[in-house]
């Protein structure tokens, strides 16, 4: 569990608040059960981020306590919370590896968090769930790589179609691959993008 007085979340910055961290299948109606949990047990969420993909679902939730609006430390409410929480994210699975919840976030970006927990949870490359994708030949992107032995680095190159937060995506991918990124070059002609 951690508390994180004043924590920036995008631009907006929270007062006193808990983080929780929820990742497992999605299906219509998951929010609205959350929801419903964290109202029951009167806490108010001050900001959420959720993302899916494939079926999946990872989300940040900030919490404070409905009547202190402080952050939340009676660690026998957050015990019922967590057991509320996991009975909901598990759905009617029996496998306690379907759904994850943690209140430990630390201060990595919301976006950044969620996308390590997708690449972490990675239930995306099975499942029946097919991960190719069909592009037209125009689309399709074309990623190189090319060392640069008198520099010491490697030039990464992504042409592919144009989309909200590609670069970031891009620079996430790289991290969790263990790369560390210290210049981009960005360029977008129409739909296609260069970076």
């Amino acid at each position: 569990m951690k508390d994180c007085p004043g924590k920036r979340v995008g631009v907006h910055s929270f007062g006193n608040h808990t983080a929780i961290e929820l990742i497992g299948r999605d299906r219509p109606g998951l929010l609205s059960e959350i929801s419903a949990v964290l109202a029951n047990l009167h806490f108010n969420v001050t900001v959420a981020e959720v993302w899916t993909h494939n079926r999946r679902i990872a989300c940040v939730l900030y919490v404070n306590d409905n009547t202190t609006s402080g952050s939340v430390d009676d660690p026998n409410r957050l015990s019922i919370m967590e057991e509320q929480l996991k009975h909901i994210m598990r759905g009617c699975e029996d496998d306690d590896n379907v759904a994850r919840t943690s209140f430990s976030m630390g201060f990595t970006h919301i976006d950044r968090r969620l996308h390590q927990m997708l690449f972490a949870d990675r239930d995306y490359e099975g499942g029946g769930v097919t991960t190719e994708v069909d592009y037209p030949p125009s689309f399709k992107p074309k990623i190189t790589v090319e060392r640069c032995e008198e520099k010491g680095y490697s030039v990464v190159t992504v042409r592919c179609k144009d989309r909200a937060k590609l670069m970031f995506d891009i620079v996430c991918t790289l991290t969790d691959m263990q790369y560390v990124v210290f210049h981009a070059n960005i360029s977008s002609n129409g739909p296609y993008a260069s970076q």
